[in-house]
């Protein structure tokens, strides 16, 4: 199978392939494609990996500071900012105490730290304009959080106020069908290149449904899933993969039984297709997220169209989840970026407008499941298949299909009769996607600059700052923290987006206010030089002209617990192997 840029760079940046598998093939690229491979490498990477004639930069990576190891200096600090965010949000810290008894909130226990508590908190919105919001005590903010994504068009777009303001005074019953509701259906079949669609209530319920009509359709129970995807909230594919590779129920009150039926595989990962081949007779669908909202930068195209491939060989209903991807990566989502076309796909939040919805596109033979199919009034003709069970009562509510078609024509609007292509967009889509690459090349290069342990990854107009060494810690919180009183509001999931209303001052003001940031977290301390780890000793004794040392003393109980070296430092020391041997190459060396 022939290696691709993609395949590369996907497979060191998650530790799937080690030195030596990495530079067989990377040898297999033509010259063009290896310096895709470096280049794509130097911008994902963090810093201490840098792509020169020794692959080496000056000084390591900095460390994030540990919650366990703050001092006096950064308590005093962390203080100090509490008394003056209270001064800035003093309305939206004492609504965050003031309801908590009766109004169930849960989000705020997201990224929970003791000694940050007092700071984190959400704030309360009194409106929001295009890229804006404001809060209550009347502080502006630049907004990246996107409604978890549902903002493609920005706050309050006038398209979208106007086709909810006209369905308003038409009335809005909520199972009744409308013109509106078989204009949204065909319009988004056009746009989507899908042969039929339904609407669900929400984008949880569009992927349970969806699973179901794989069932229904194959007669076969069991689903694969990918290790770091997200694919909502229903106990029937929510699940997480444990140590031994097997699937464990995600929380309390979810069934382990649901659990059981989930076969978890590592994304990207091509060793992964054998074994959706040798359980091919009990597999009813393999569920995509095709670019995974907590991990944009795994983008495999080869693994993806291999998945396509088998699924069509073994019959497999292949099931694209594109809540983020859906419009947002163009109309046909990521089928153009792929190359790839699945059997089902599943929408929400951007293909609503920001109305609940759902939305579930694919070959008929498939979503026939849910009705029957069609057949005609004047002849013998009945449904021809069984019906999968299906329901609910805001499956066609009129304001969101008034705001699904709104989303359609503009969309139209924008593409034009072109197939809108993610690679050649010159449309809107295209323009926000530009934008965003440029602002994330440009936060890592500051990153990369001052040694910070962070990255961004990114995909369209979704980007996604990581901290590497501690991706859920106390430094990823005092960020974002920080990111807000600088005036940018973000998600607690860390996802963000640009929308088609974000000019380019605001893109310079949200790569300021990073800057900003990463400054003061300097100054404070929050990201500390890594200690120098002394050479093994097992390397030593390995070689042939090191002195015989007598056997060590047996290791106490506590020491002969711990790991012989540390993961995260072993996996950045076989980045930095392979990042030298490809400067290597780039410079004509061995």
């Amino acid at each position: 199978m022939a290696t691709s840029v993609e395949d590369v760079l996907e497979s060191i940046l998650t530790k799937k392939f080690d030195r030596q598998e990495a530079l067989r093939h990377f040898a297999e690229l033509d010259d063009e494609q290896k310096l895709e491979v470096v280049a794509g490498l130097r911008s994902r990477l963090p810093a201490g990996n840098d792509v020169g004639g020794d692959g080496a930069s000056a000084k390591p990576t900095l460390k994030s500071l540990h919650e366990l190891n703050m001092g006096e200096s950064h308590i005093a600090y962390i203080a100090d900012l509490t008394e003056k965010y209270e001064k800035r949000v003093p309305k939206s810290k004492d609504n965050a105490l003031k309801h908590q008894a009766y109004f169930v909130d849960q989000r705020k226990t997201a990224g929970l730290k003791r000694p940050l508590k007092s700071l984190q908190f959400q704030l309360t919105y009194d409106r929001a304009d295009g890229p804006y919001i404001w809060d209550v005590d009347g502080n502006r903010y630049i907004d990246v959080a996107g409604d978890n994504g549902v903002n493609l068009f920005g706050h309050q777009p006038e398209f979208m106020k106007k086709a909810l303001i006209d369905r308003m005074n038409r009335g809005y019953p909520l199972v009744a069908y409308s013109e509106d509701l078989f204009q949204a259906a065909k319009m988004f079949c056009e746009l989507t290149g899908h042969e039929r669609m339904v609407f669900a209530q929400s984008g949880t319920e569009s992927l349970m449904w969806a699973v179901r009509i794989a069932r229904a359709a194959t007669g076969r129970k069991k689903i694969v899933t990918f290790d770091g995807s997200y694919h909502g909230l229903s106990d029937a594919v929510l699940a997480f993969r444990d140590r031994k590779g097997g699937s464990i129920s995600a929380g309390l009150g979810m069934l382990q039984e649901f659990a059981d039926q989930l076969i978890i595989l590592d994304y990207g990962n091509m060793d992964q297709i054998e074994t959706i081949e040798k359980r091919a007779d009990e597999i009813a669908c393999v569920l995509v997220e095709p670019i995974q909202s907590r991990f944009p930068s795994r983008q495999p195209k080869e693994f993806v169209r291999e998945l396509r491939r088998l699924t069509l060989e073994k019959d497999i209903v292949l099931i694209f989840d594109e809540m983020i991807t859906g419009f947002r990566a163009g109309p046909k989502g990521v089928q153009t970026f792929y190359g790839v076309k699945p059997d089902i796909a599943t929408y929400g939040k951007v293909a609503g407008g920001g109305m609940p919805t759902g939305v579930i596109g694919g070959l008929a033979k498939y979503m026939d499941y849910v009705d029957g199919g069609t057949w005609r009034f004047d002849d013998a003709s009945m449904p021809s298949l069984k019906r999968t069970m299906m329901a609910g009562t805001h499956t066609q509510n009129s304001l969101k299909v008034a705001a699904a078609l709104a989303i359609c024509e503009e969309m139209k609007r924008m593409c034009g009769d072109r197939v809108c292509d993610y690679h050649s967009c010159t449309c809107a889509l295209g323009d926000i996607n530009r934008k965003t690459e440029a602002l994330s090349l440009e936060i890592n290069a500051y990153f990369e600059q001052h040694r910070i342990p962070m990255v961004v990854e990114y995909f369209s107009s979704l980007f996604r700052i990581q901290v590497i060494d501690d991706p859920f810690g106390l430094t990823r919180e005092v960020f974002f923290i920080l990111l807000k009183i600088n005036g940018v509001e973000t998600s607690t999931s860390g996802n963000c987006f640009l929308t088609t209303t974000h000019s380019d001052d605001d893109c310079k003001a949200i790569v300021d206010a990073v800057k900003n940031t990463i400054d003061t977290m300097l100054a404070q301390g929050f990201f500390v030089e890594p200690e120098v780890e002394p050479e093994p000793e097992a390397a030593v004794a390995a070689s042939p002209s090191a002195p015989v040392k007598e056997a060590p003393a047996a290791p106490t109980a506590a020491k002969a617990a711990a790991p012989v070296a540390d993961t995260a430092a072993a996996i950045e020391r076989l980045k930095a192997l392979i990042m030298a041997d490809l400067g290597n190459v780039k410079g004509g060396g061995a």
